[in-house]
């Protein structure tokens, strides 16, 4: 605020006859959402005053904790904040603080919900006391699909607060939270897999290395010679971005990635210099039009005209699984055409592991219920992320001797799905992927029950 006052002395009820500080009764309030990129200079100061500091958190979570500490015993603070605290990773140290120190009474996640005009982030409600939590301490869990907060037309799931970890604040009932821990039972978290998984390249600056084919053209027939020309367009790649992947295809939108490299270390252990412009004139030429730019950018290799590092060039080359990080409707796609990404997107690579079969699992419905209900960040109204550390932990049933049989069967499924896409990117194969999905539940030895709750009926 532009008018800071003297809190003790517009509330003198909060002290005591002595003066000295006893607390409010109820502390109430929208902590501003200020991104921590903006608050480089205050983290000094808020490493010395917050228990619950974490570099990379948004400056709303220190409210809490500032909160808690006005608060009087047994008092109640209530806030109304981006929900990203209860799954984000900077949100650790905020969900050790709240389940140690306070009994939680409601959460109400309006995730979806468009409550403030001028914020695109998922907001939640979250009520507590100043009351250490006893083993059977519950609160009330709401999950409104309308912007209205009628009670009447609210209903309360009680969950216990020892339902929740630190690690992930995760609002599932009795049956829900079976259902994850078989689930995981039978699976192996990816990243225990022999896999890699990886981002698309960063450019810096996506208006000058990318193009479209027009512009593609216009630079390789302005080569002088055929050789300038070959060598050019071995550099202009292919590349797709994020909403170009379909479920189990994609859509190449004509786009392509000029990959002046900052040089890598090829699979074979030898070292692949950066590209050197002068080898390329044309191309210089493209790129200079887009200076003083190139050179402003900070993702920036060893010259201006120069991708930033890129260690795993070489994966794009590869066949791989790939998917766009954050939408309302994330599709994984398999791609063996050396097709590189824009960082919209993630991809993974592996030696040994069958990526036809990953592919259907990562399709599948049981899937994509643990990860939403799990470890899947929201962000925005309604956007979902599910970047490399989300996916790491998804658990999947490896391939064995007792369900080869089965693997079998829906890499086969996998095959005809592929088939239909290649001729077709629109073809509807849902017939297929509905048959998967009920092969899925047989890998995961679901019962009928546990189905009905993964379909949502």
């Amino acid at each position: 605020s532009n008018k800071p006052f003297e809190w003790r002395f517009a509330f003198p009820e909060v002290l005591d006859n002595n003066g000295d500080f006893l607390g409010f009764d109820l502390v109430i309030g929208n902590p501003p959402y200020i991104r921590q990129e903006e608050i480089k200079h205050l983290k000094p100061h808020l490493q010395k005053a917050f228990s619950i500091y974490k570099g990379t958190s948004d400056i709303y979570t220190y409210f809490f904790e500032q909160g808690y500490k006005i608060l009087k015993p047994k008092a109640l603070l209530s806030f109304i904040t981006s929900n990203k605290y209860t799954r984000a990773g900077y949100g650790e140290p905020l969900r050790a603080f709240i389940l140690a120190n306070t009994q939680i009474l409601h959460y109400i996640d309006l995730n979806g919900l468009k409550i403030f005009d001028s914020a695109t982030v998922d907001t939640s409600i979250i009520t507590f006391t100043k009351t250490p939590p006893s083993l059977e301490s519950s609160f009330d869990y709401l999950a409104p699909t309308q912007p209205s907060l009628d009670t009447d037309e609210l209903h309360a799931q009680p969950l216990h607060q020892s339902s929740l970890s630190k690690d992930s604040f995760i609002f599932q009932d009795q049956a829900n939270q079976a259902l994850k821990a078989k689930i995981e039972s039978l699976g192996t978290p990816l990243k225990e897999w022999d896999i890699s998984i990886n981002y698309g390249i960063k450019t810096g600056y996506n208006e000058a290395f990318i193009i479209d084919s027009a512009k593609r053209e216009e630079i390789l027939n302005n080569c002088k010679d055929k050789s300038e020309k070959t060598r050019t367009s071995k550099l202009i790649k292919k590349m797709l971005r994020g909403r170009d992947i379909k479920r189990y295809s994609y859509e190449w939108a004509g786009l392509w990635l000029i990959n002046t490299h900052n040089g890598y270390q090829d699979s074979k252990g030898n070292k692949i210099p950066p590209i050197d412009i002068k080898d390329y004139p044309t191309l210089k030429a493209y790129l200079d039009t887009y200076e003083p730019n190139l050179s402003k950018r900070s993702d920036k290799g060893v010259t201006p005209y120069n991708l930033r590092h890129c260690a795993y060039l070489e994966e794009f080359e590869k066949e791989k699984i790939i998917w766009k990080v954050i939408g309302n409707n994330l599709n994984f796609a398999l791609e063996n055409q050396k097709i590189t990404l824009n960082n919209a997107c993630y991809i993974l690579t592996s030696n040994t592991e069958n990526l036809k079969y990953l592919v259907a699992i990562l399709n599948s419905k049981i899937v994509w219920h643990y990860a939403y209900e799990t470890n899947m960040n929201k962000m925005g109204v309604g956007d979902m992320q599910l970047g490399a550390q989300n996916l790491n932990i998804i658990p999947i049933p490896k391939i064995d001797s007792a369900n080869k049989a089965l693997s079998d069967e829906i890499i086969s499924l996998v095959e005809q799905i592929l088939d239909s896409k290649a001729k077709d990117p629109t073809k509807d194969t849902k017939e297929l992927e509905s048959h998967i999905d009920s092969l899925v539940y047989k890998l995961y030895h679901l019962t009928d029950d546990e189905i009905k709750i993964i379909e949502g009926k």
